[in-house]
Formats: structure tokens, C-alpha cells, sequence
């Protein structure tokens, strides 16, 4: 049964826009979640507010009885980046924070969904979760925490969408398998004795040991991981040393390590530990790794729900491509272990307007014009596979 809906786009790129101009961080988002009760209260939409977690919104909608649910997850917080001086008049106006990754949109869009799917209520056949998630960029995840407060008990699937400027605007792309890479982040110090640097032979160089550890981490990644196979790893802090005029006596360094699959993460970490034992034995000192005791896991498209995504994606545009797999973390990944999930990506690169930025970056913009795909992906969806039970994964 075809039934015609109508999305507002301008109402999605004004909310887009308030959002931007307001960014928050983690689970202090109490602009952005009161942004979100006000839109569900104008559209008469019913949600619980901090039933899973400080700050979290989840809203819903269609037949309250239905015995099939479909959620849809959207992110809200925003980066600890300092905005580039672009002029833009929705430039975010808290100096040292700003919606670098997207966030702003998936919120924008999922309400643009919800007024789309309210005005069509009566003719959905299930039910509608929409879930707006405080902290996907810190931890404690949000949503880890959201599942531990039950949120997915009563959802029997559920899909995201990530703006990127990567695919030129209104590309919707998505994959079955592995979208996105496990995330483990670890510590590494070294320990030596301090001498005056003008008698290193009377000190043990805990710098020394770190650099050889670096140099070490990167050959690891080069000669013992598959070259088929992904793993990321990178050092962001090391410090070591308080005065030119001293062999430093500890070295510390921080870093992230990303693989596809969680058994290259568990093999690096073994290689890390025997690496740093090896190199601060041969230097005379001593050395220790720690490494997130919670990793992420990798996020995992569900092979049935990607077939469900290509039926709908081609209703919605003819600019539908496949999606690799990333590097990047995303805490979807901890709703796919409780129901099928499916993560898709939309594409809003505009090389003409500058929205042609990476993620993360401070010169992050997006081609508005586009966010109307989003969601329409997401009520195409819903009234596609408003029908589907429980037993399509059995």
C-alpha cells in the first residue's frame, strides 16, 4: 500500500541551524534535550524524559498495541572544537565547542521524521521509537548506557543515519556486515633514572624507551596485521621530561587503537604488551600498558536489515551506493547487540558552497539542501516494514 507523506525541509535545516548555534558536550545537554521536548510537544508526540539516562529523549508514536516496534536512533552532542571564523550566522556561539560531526543534522532529521510520521499516524501498523542519544563522542557511552536502562527491550529493530561530506549531497549509502571499527583506547609509561643529560650513561632514558615503543607500534601495524584486514593505531599525547638538563625519568603516552574485527584488537593488545616489556628490558627499565577495560565493539549491519534498506533507499533516491567500512568508532554498535540494527550513511558534499571538510574539523559544514533524504529514508522505512514481526530473524 503506497502512502504519500510529506517532509519539511525547511523545517528540518531551521532546527539544524538552532542546534548548530548551541552546541553541547557528552551528557550536558540540556539545550539540546530541551530543544528536542519542545518539538515533540508541539507535535503532541508523547516521550519519556531521563527514563534511560541523564538527558535522554526517547519519544512514541503509531499503533500503541502493535507487537512489532522500529526505532530510530539519532545523536545529539556536539565536539570540543572551536568553530573556524566562517561568517555564517548560525555559527555556534560557545567558543570551544561546535557540531563538527554532525549531530545537529541526525537530531534535526529524526524530528523532521517525527512530524512527517505524526501527520501519517493513523495509517502506521507499528510502532515508532525515536531515540535521541546524549554522548556518542565520551564515555560513558550513551548508548551503553541507554541499553543497560532497557531502552532496546521493547524495540525489535533499529536504524541510524551519519551525514558525511565525503559523498556528494543526496547519496544514501549502506553495506551488510561491518560498518564501523572496535575502538579501544590505552596508556603506555615508561620508567627510567634520572641523570644530567650531560652524562646519559648514568641514567636509564625513559624517553628513549618511548620513542623505540612508537617506533615499535608502528611496525607492528606495517609487518604483523594482514594487509587485508584493517587496524588503526595512533599515539595523541606523549609526555615526557621537566627540564632540558635532565634524562627524563618517565615517559607517558595515550593513544587509540581502531580494528574491524575484535580479534586483531586482541592479538595488538598482546603484541603492545610483550613490545613494551621487550623494549624497557633491553633499556634498563621498566614499562606497563593499560588498555580500555570496555572497548567499543564494531558496529555490524545486520544482512536482513540491509535488504530492507535497499527496498526503501530506492524509493527515496536513485543515488543509493555502498558504504565501507570505517575505522572510525560509533556507539551504535551497543543497540546491534541486543536487536538487529542497521547504520546508513547520506552524503552532503558540496565543493561549490566549502562543505567539503572532514568530520572533526573545525571547517566542518554540510550541505544543507540535502537533509530532507534523511528523513525521508527514515519514514520510507518505517512504512515499508511497518508489517514485518518478530519472526522475520528467526
Amino acid at each position: 500500500m503506497h502512502i504519500p507523506f510529506k517532509v519539511d525541509q525547511d523545517y528540518i535545516v531551521a532546527l539544524r541551524r538552532e542546534l548548530h548555534m548551541y552546541p553541547e558536550l557528552g551528557w550536558d545537554l540540556d539545550k539540546t534535550s530541551a530543544l528536542v521536548r519542545r518539538e515533540m510537544d508541539k507535535l503532541g508526540i508523547s516521550y519519556d524524559f531521563e527514563k534511560y539516562g541523564r538527558n535522554t529523549v526517547v519519544a512514541t508514536l503509531g499503533r500503541q498495541d502493535a507487537a512489532f516496534t522500529i526505532g530510530i536512533r539519532a545523536d545529539m552532542d556536539a565536539l570540543p572544537i572551536q568553530e573556524a571564523e566562517n561568517g555564517l550566522p548560525f555559527r555556534s556561539k560557545i567558543d570551544g565547542q561546535m557540531h563538527a560531526c554532525g549531530h545537529d543534522a541526525h537530531t534535526a532529521m529524526l524530528l523532521g521524521a517525527a512530524k512527517a510520521l505524526k501527520e501519517i499516524e493513523d495509517k502506521l501498523a507499528c510502532r515508532v521509537r525515536l531515540v535521541f542519544q546524549p554522548c556518542e563522542e565520551n564515555k560513558p557511552s550513551g548508548a551503553q548506557v541507554m541499553c543497560k536502562h532497557g531502552v532496546m527491550d521493547d524495540i525489535d529493530c533499529i536504524i541510524m543515519c551519519h551525514v558525511n561530506c565525503v559523498e556528494k549531497t543526496g547519496v544514501i549509502n549502506s553495506c551488510s556486515g561491518i560498518t564501523n571499527a572496535t575502538s579501544c583506547a590505552f596508556e603506555i609509561t615508561t620508567h627510567g633514572e634520572a641523570a644530567h643529560v650531560a652524562a646519559p650513561h648514568l641514567g636509564k632514558d625513559a624517553l628513549a624507551m618511548g620513542v623505540r615503543i612508537y617506533d615499535g607500534l608502528q611496525f607492528l601495524i606495517s609487518r604483523e596485521v594482514d594487509p587485508f584486514d584493517t587496524c588503526v593505531l595512533g599515539v595523541g599525547v606523549m609526555e615526557s621530561g621537566k627540564t632540558i638538563a635532565q634524562v627524563p625519568d618517565f615517559c607517558h603516552m595515550r593513544g587509540s587503537m581502531r580494528c574491524l574485527k575484535e580479534s586483531t584488537r586482541d592479538q595488538m593488545q598482546e603484541r603492545i604488551r610483550r613490545l613494551v616489556k621487550s623494549v624497557c628490558d633491553d633499556m634498563g627499565g621498566t614499562g606497563e600498558v593499560t588498555f580500555a577495560q570496555d572497548p567499543l565493539p564494531p558496529a555490524y549491519n545486520d544482512s536482513k536489515m540491509y535488504d530492507m534498506f535497499l527496498e526503501s533507499a530506492a524509493k527515496v533516491t536513485d543515488k543509493v551506493a555502498v558504504l565501507e567500512p570505517s575505522p572510525g568508532g560509533e556507539d551504535f554498535a551497543y543497540y546491534e547487540k541486543h536487536k538487529p540494527g542497521l547504520l546508513f550513511g547520506l552524503g552532503l558534499r558540496n565543493e561549490e558552497t566549502g562543505c567539503k571538510y572532514p568530520a572533526h574539523s573545525p571547517l566542518w559544514q554540510i550541505d544543507e539542501s540535502g537533509l530532507h533524504y534523511g528523513a525521508e529514508m527514515f519514514v520510507q522505512f518505517v512504512l515499508d516494514h511497518m508489517h514485518k514481526t518478530k519472526a522475520h530473524w528467526e
